[in-house]
């Protein structure tokens, strides 16, 4: 990684393609420092994706928020794949996000996961409708509904400011 950081950005590729695969999906899942997981989980998803579904995976279980959520991306990215994305192999890893992560931020972002593979697989409609009516965070259960109902969804920071807008008196 380190090699791969100092490296110009035009000769990155030609460093990409020597990379030790299976020592960064190791380190993506086993270093001692999350921003070390983080980064190679990073790595891993441009230069590696198809041959690293089961780490993303796995990290999707990592104690540290901000590497779960590289973990999300990394697994449910169809721009960047190289072969076009297996819901089966998704869809059941995301819905165990939205149905189980800790964090309300990571759970919102699985919802725009699950609704663009929904017309692919019905288990991601499934958990959407459960969520709506089921989550314990009132925003993620909101933005549930509206995605099911054909509303954009943004990020969670969009939603929080127009509440704090709503409760702040003119």
């Amino acid at each position: 990684m380190q090699r791969f950081l100092a490296t110009s950005t035009k000769r990155r590729s030609s460093v990409a393609a020597g990379a030790p695969i299976v020592q960064l999906q190791a380190a993506a899942l086993q270093h001692r420092d999350p921003f070390v997981r983080r980064s190679c989980l990073g790595f891993l998803d441009h230069h590696a994706n198809e041959d690293s579904i089961s780490v993303f995976t796995l990290a999707l279980r990592d104690p540290v928020e901000l590497v779960r959520h590289t973990a999300l991306h990394s697994l449910a990215c169809e721009t960047c794949r190289t072969e076009e994305l297996c819901p089966a192999d998704v869809v059941p890893h995301v819905v165990e996000v939205l149905f189980a992560d800790p964090s309300p931020e990571l759970r919102h972002k699985a919802i725009p996961v699950l609704l663009r593979l929904a017309d692919r697989d019905p288990r991601a409609r499934q958990a959407l409708e459960q969520a709506a009516n089921n989550d314990v965070d009132a925003l993620v259960r909101e933005v549930a509904h509206g995605a099911l109902a054909g509303q954009h969804v943004r990020n969670r920071r969009a939603y929080e400011r127009r509440v704090k807008r709503k409760r702040t008196p003119v």
